[in-house]
């Protein structure tokens, strides 16, 4: 059995360290951004940490809940990939961007049920790494990531409501849970 667990446990460091590396030229390559906004050196110091402590669980020490850690990586992914499909050709900015670039309001494929894709891929992500080794840092790298995530997204409402699509970005809002899909909404209801 203790073979079969670190088989799991290397699966999932592995499975981890590619979404962090896709995501991390994802960064660089699909989103946008003139300058690194300083924001985004904090979100990264964060992710190398947590990165670090989750890699070091997975490789030469052990997981805990290896297999639900493994399924909300690949759910990660698979929103992440979905998410990357659907916006792209679209011009979007870095988190904590001052310059928010929008030419338009994106409202297929995730976004079609909540309305940050990615800040969600990113949530279940770092809670996976919080779960997977049930560590202290991880639980506190999970909790100031995911409050800089839902601090981002709030100011980029902000941003959208105040721009030239504000009227269509209210409507889709109607639609569109915020990081969870809505129940019902008036157009799929």
């Amino acid at each position: 059995m203790q073979k079969a667990s670190s088989v799991f446990d290397f699966l999932t460091g592995l499975t981890a360290l590619a979404y962090f590396l896709v995501i991390s030229a994802a960064t660089k390559q699909h989103f946008a951004s003139g300058k690194y906004p300083l924001g985004m050196y904090l979100i990264s110091i964060l992710s190398l940490f947590g990165l670090f402590a989750f890699l070091v669980h997975a490789f030469v020490w052990s997981l805990e809940f290896t297999v639900i850690s493994l399924v909300l990586i690949g759910l990660a992914f698979a929103l992440f990939l979905w998410a990357v499909k659907h916006s792209r050709q679209k011009n979007l900015s870095l988190a904590f961007d001052k310059e928010t670039r929008v030419d338009g309001i994106i409202t297929t494929g995730p976004w079609r049920y909540v309305r940050h894709p990615f800040y969600v891929s990113y949530i279940l992500f770092w809670l996976a790494c919080a779960l997977g080794t049930t560590h202290p840092t991880s639980a506190v790298v999970f909790a100031t990531l995911f409050f800089i995530y839902v601090y981002s997204a709030i100011q980029e409402e902000r941003a959208l409501k105040q721009g030239s699509y504000a009227d269509a970005y209210l409507t889709y809002q109607e639609n569109a849970g915020f990081l969870l899909p809505k129940l019902a909404s008036k157009t799929r209801a």
